[in-house]
């Protein structure tokens, strides 16, 4: 429930602020007097986009702030606590800012929030409709989410629309599957030649490198010989280093007798021609083993290039040859289960669709039951508002696609469409093809009257929505508002006495100039001030005859 509206610099409007009683609240004001401004004011805390020509000239900002009271609104407090914005009581203050240069901010107790967020949060807290709004009952679409509104259907529609989202991913992804089989064959075919041709090579790890250290010794044997023999000479034979150290022992062994220091240098030489004995035996055992042959030579020239010519396909080492390998066997394994996947894929498809279909059955069958009561309540609704011949059908068909059968789209598998008969004898026909304005007005009340039951909204807002009627047309649409009152808020901005004379909290936008500035202003009307007010509407003046008319409306003797 709307309590207490505050507006400043808003375009005519400097500052007002405004209190709103439970029930039926009225505003009125002649043409021209800003009741327009206190609707675009209002719009700002609904979400709608503002525009800077909205400051009012001279200032750097115009503010609405609306205090709210969500006690009985359960939606409302848990969009707060889902959007985590603190609320200790269940008094919420709604703040929207726009600034001449264009831009502006929204608050909801304090926090800043999304323009969307706070559009969000008030089509919670208000339900607005305005004379320029009937359009919205032309268009079908607009139907089918009406009646689902009505039987409280949204949550199987959002299941039955998400579940609809997903079969399409699958499918997708179906498709995707079946592309990438088709071309298939070829990888196939490349995966198994890759694998036949590396596991033919039986490669080792650390091979190449074998390969080359053996190749360079093989390719070299004749001057690895030569130097071999070299070597030798200064080693071994009469002349060769070991025959000398030998000869130096002998020669040194017999000077220990004189002094003990020459154990250690015999020791020493001793020890020298031990290790060059033994290198000298190495030289001569590698040389006793070389083995060169031409076919070793070409055989292992021919491995080392089939090596380079695998490397060259299919990496830089055979270490990476070999992952390869084993990642195309692992490649091929999946290549093999894609048409089992496929299979899979198309029966939980056909488990999906078969499950949709019978969302989309019950919640077709939920709508035919509700599409009944629907028709019975608008059409008692709709004589009270003085249409008592008037028939009302939601005709609602099965949903066909381009070639005629009978198919399930994101919102279900049927078409909804609101038809009317105004008068007996008259064919049913799309609402837009048969009401007039004035009739279209009492349509949508009578919807909103039906609706408002169902829905948690705690304020209704009409904008003079009884334009084109008069007489005892209105005095119903009074009676209608005063009724649905009892259990909704209602702002209603009037043109009509005797639409005005049934609210309990009336209120007056008004217009005046000081000389230096014009001003809007919502004056609360009592006692002679309402009799006036509604004289006014009457007749254009406050003559006798209307003056007491007004009180007749108004009950007052």
């Amino acid at each position: 429930m709307l309590e207490e509206l505050s507006v400043n610099n808003y375009a005519l409007i400097d500052d007002i602020q405004v209190t709103f009683n439970k029930g039926l609240n009225i505003l009125t004001g002649e043409t021209g007097a800003g009741k327009s401004l206190l609707v675009g004011a209002l719009g700002l805390i609904f979400g709608k986009k503002g525009s800077p020509s909205f400051v009012r000239q001279g200032q750097d900002e115009a503010t609405v702030t609306a205090l709210v009271d969500v006690s009985d609104n359960s939606e409302a407090k848990q969009w707060l606590l889902d959007n985590q914005i603190k609320f200790d009581d269940d008094l919420i203050i709604i703040k929207r800012t726009i600034k001449n240069s264009g831009r502006g901010s929204q608050y909801i107790q304090g926090q800043a929030v999304l323009r969307e967020q706070l559009e969000d949060f008030a089509s919670l807290l208000f339900d607005m409709h305005g004379q320029h709004e009937h359009q919205s009952l032309f268009a079908t679409v607009n139907h089918r989410k009406l009646l689902d509104k009505y039987g409280r259907l949204n949550d199987s529609v959002v299941k039955l629309y998400n579940k609809f989202q997903e079969i399409l991913q699958l499918k997708n992804e179906l498709s995707v599957m079946e592309t990438e089989e088709g071309g298939l064959e070829l990888k196939i075919q490349h995966f198994e030649k890759a694998i036949d041709e590396i596991d033919s090579l039986k490669f080792e790890d650390g091979e190449e490198e074998e390969l080359d250290r053996e190749l360079k010794l093989l390719r070299n044997t004749d001057k690895i010989y030569s130097l071999l023999d070299e070597s030798l000479n200064y080693t071994s034979g009469g002349k060769g280093i070991v025959a000398y150290l030998k000869n130096l022992t002998l020669s040194l062994e017999p000077l220990i007798e004189f002094d003990n220091i020459f154990e250690g240098i015999l020791k020493r030489v001793k020890d020298s021609y031990y290790e060059l004995d033994d290198i000298s035996e190495s030289l001569a055992e590698y040389k006793r083993n070389i083995d060169f042959s031409p076919e070793i030579l070409q055989f292992k020239e021919e491995r080392l290039s089939e090596i380079y010519k695998i490397e060259k396909k299919y990496g830089a080492t055979i270490k990476d040859v070999l992952n390869y390998s084993i990642e195309a066997k692992k490649t091929l394994e999946n290549i093999n289960s894609i048409d089992s996947n496929i299979s899979e894929m198309k029966a939980r498809i056909k488990v999906e669709q078969d499950n949709i279909l019978d969302m989309a059955r019950e919640l077709s069958q939920k709508r035919e039951m509700f599409a009944r009561e629907l028709e019975e309540r608008v059409i008692s609704q709709l004589k009270q508002l003085s249409l008592p011949n008037v028939r009302f059908v939601v005709d609602i068909n099965p949903r066909k696609d381009k070639t005629g059968k009978t198919t399930c789209g994101p919102w279900g598998m049927d078409e909804i469409e609101f038809l009317m008969s105004m008068n007996p004898g008259e064919p049913l026909k799309p609402v837009k093809q048969i009401a007039s304005g004035g009739e279209i007005s009492r349509i949508m009340l009578a919807l909103k009257s039906v609706l408002a039951d169902v829905d948690s909204v705690g304020c209704l807002i009409f904008d003079e929505i009884d334009s084109g009627i008069g007489g005892e047309v209105a005095l119903s649409i009074g009676e209608h508002l005063k009724e649905l009152s009892k259990n909704k808020q209602i702002l209603s901005i009037t043109h009509l006495a005797s639409i005005a004379s049934c609210g309990v909290n009336h209120l007056k936008v008004k217009k005046s100039n000081n000389g230096s500035k014009t001003v809007t202003e919502v004056i609360k009307l009592n006692g002679e001030e309402r009799v006036r007010e509604i004289a006014r509407m009457l007749s254009g003046d406050c003559n006798e005859a209307s003056m007491n008319h007004a009180k007749e409306l108004l009950g007052i003797s």
